[in-house]
């Protein structure tokens, strides 16, 4: 069974990536920063798969996406398998 993670959770996990309390502001700047590379995030749902290859592509730690996502969502992420 497919998995997704809809726009409201990729803003939520984007804003415990930044340790902010503010999702907007936070994933203003991740887009900024990133949105040459992998795109534009939190616009459209998209399948766990596909979340776990455009984080793969970012600075941030492997272990607070996979921690973080799993608090968000309930799904569990392996980034390893991407």
């Amino acid at each position: 069974m497919t998995q997704y993670i809809n726009p409201h959770q990729q803003k939520l996990i984007v804003e415990k990536l930044y340790r902010s309390t503010d999702s907007i502001t936070s994933l203003d700047k991740f887009n900024e920063q990133y949105e040459g590379k992998i795109g534009r995030l939190g616009e459209r749902t998209l399948t766990l798969g596909d979340f776990a290859r455009l984080m793969k592509q970012t600075a941030f730690s492997d272990y607070d996406i996979e921690r973080f996502t799993k608090e968000i969502t309930g799904l569990d992420l392996d980034l390893a398998d991407y």
